[in-house]
């Protein structure tokens, strides 16, 4: 007798359709589970034998063999015990549903079925293959419902699984329930920093472009309360990007019962104690990390000087190419990474490099330590270097007079306007801000007059820029040029590119 149960495992943030195959055959009473399975799987036959006979089943007095295909793939979570035990279950009997069924949920040894990790991946994995209806526990039926286009059947016990495989149970089809979208009221507006219009104006071209910004300055200017603010004045997520950011949350396990859709631009900001891996992702069992989880929104790195060196040299690769590759012995797992990267950082390690009104008590080995940190190969990889200066005692005088700050709302109209052009630019090209440019279409959208060619020439030449960071400038000329609503890149766009490209040593 054979039974073949469909479902899903995890590689990285993505899902890959399996078939459970369970045997039954005369021999010595066992349960064998083969198709490299992790010991969570393997653990599997001490829960489900119970699970099925406090359900009122059977379990067969012979050998069961559960074999998951394919076999070459290593395999771990909870979810397979579902499969596996309907799999069992199901053994000799005439089932009504289960060829275009998917089956996902850790069981208990009462039969409950518990929430899983990942349920969102897995279930787009099962709907790649063709699978259309997918049973799953209650506690992962709104997460996954994000999905328009399958039917999802939540189940709370091990029995009622059973029943409707059986067809002595028509449960009902899970509808979504509408999640309240956090008020941008929440995010804290642009309007209550007082001055810096010069680094909001740097800060709506990053937004417009994602452009990754390192912002230096003295203790106490700003450059943390400006980073907190940017969220307000991204454009909103679209279905697919809600999708993207879900799935990585769900794997990470961070989805709450109240919020299990991600329906706002991530904000990530970790301590400088972070390790490599909590950065970067992996472990044991390799979970995405912190640039993972900003995935399509802003990671804030706040005093990048206290960071240890190898963190950030390891980010290097991630932020350029927009996935963190990770490779174990049997299998390479990819975490997506395209962020904004947001960095705040003191001149030196008192703070006071840059201030007149103090003093700065760093030796020069310290602050070229400090420097060397700031301003290596990590840092060629941002696009905008910005100096934030403390605010003036005449624009707290202003204050007073006027309260015309830009605000977040105005700031958020330049971005979108941007970004609108952008996604018509490169639609059906993967791409979707001038950030992401690769070498080809730099040639392509980032063309130069006369004039601005030989200004970047001769920026090229002065300023000692790497190829690396001459493309950088012509992304950011062509985000300029695009708040614009300009075609063609101008001089004056790349002229003020330029001024975000200027080395910030002393």
């Amino acid at each position: 007798m054979l039974t073949k149960v469909k479902t899903a495992m995890l590689s990285g943030v993505a899902g890959y359709p399996v078939t459970v195959e369970t045997d039954l055959h005369r021999g010595m009473p066992g349960f064998h589970i083969v198709g490299l399975a992790d010991t969570t799987i393997k653990e599997a036959s001490q829960r489900i034998k119970p699970a099925i006979m406090n359900c009122g089943y059977i379990f067969p007095s012979e050998k069961v063999t559960v074999n998951l295909v394919p076999a070459f793939k290593p395999k771990e979570g909870s979810h397979f015990d579902l499969p596996i035990a309907i799999g069992i279950m199901m053994l000799g009997e005439y089932v009504i549903e289960m060829e275009n069924t998917g089956f996902l949920g850790e069981v208990s040894l009462d039969g409950r079925i518990n929430e899983i990790r990942g349920a969102l991946p897995l279930a787009i994995a099962l709907r790649k293959s063709g699978i259309r209806n997918i049973v799953l526990p209650v506690g992962n039926a709104q997460e996954v419902s994000i999905l328009e286009d399958i039917n999802i059947i939540p189940v709370s016990h091990l029995k009622e699984a059973a029943d409707h495989v059986l067809g002595k149970w028509r449960p009902d089809i899970y509808k979504r329930k509408e999640i309240k979208k956090m008020s941008r009221k929440a995010i804290p507006d642009f309007a209550q920093v007082v001055g810096q219009e010069s680094v909001k104006r740097a800060i709506v071209i990053g937004a417009a472009g994602n452009h990754g910004m390192l912002m230096m300055g003295s203790p106490g200017c700003g450059k943390t309360m400006m980073a907190r603010r940017i969220p307000g004045i991204l454009p909103e997520l679209s279905y697919e990007e809600k999708v993207e950011i879900t799935g990585v949350y769900s794997v990470a396990g961070l989805l709450s019962r109240e919020n299990p859709v991600i329906m706002e631009r991530p904000f990530r900001n970790p301590h400088h104690t972070i390790t490599q891996t909590g950065l970067i992702g992996g472990g044991t069992r390799p979970r995405p990390g912190e640039i993972s989880l900003a995935h399509r929104g802003v990671l804030f790195l706040d005093e990048l000087g206290e960071f240890d060196s190898r963190v950030i040299d390891a980010m290097r690769q991630p932020i350029e190419d927009g996935f963190v590759r990770i490779n174990r012995n049997l299998e390479e797992l990819v975490f997506p990474s395209k962020v904004m990267v947001v960095i705040a950082a003191n001149p030196c390690k008192c703070g006071n490099l840059w201030d007149e009104k103090k003093i700065c008590t760093c030796s020069r080995k310290q602050i070229e330590s400090h420097m060397r940190k700031l301003m290596g190969p990590f840092a060629d990889r941002i696009d905008m270097h910005i100096k934030v200066n403390p605010v003036s005692k005449e624009k707290l005088t202003e204050i007073r007079d006027s309260q015309k700050w830009e605000d977040s709302c105005s700031m958020s109209a330049k971005v979108q306007a941007a970004r609108i052009l952008q996604e018509k630019r490169y639609m059906g090209s993967g791409m979707r801000c001038n950030s992401e440019l690769d070498e080809k279409r730099i040639k392509q959208h980032c063309q130069l007059g006369d004039e601005a060619q030989a200004m970047m020439l001769a920026a090229y030449e002065r300023m000692g820029l790497s190829m690396r960071g001459y493309n950088k400038i012509l992304k950011l000329a062509r985000t300029i040029a695009d708040l614009a609503s300009c075609d063609n890149i101008g001089a004056e766009h790349v002229a003020e590119a330029l001024m975000y490209r200027i080395d910030l040593g002393y």
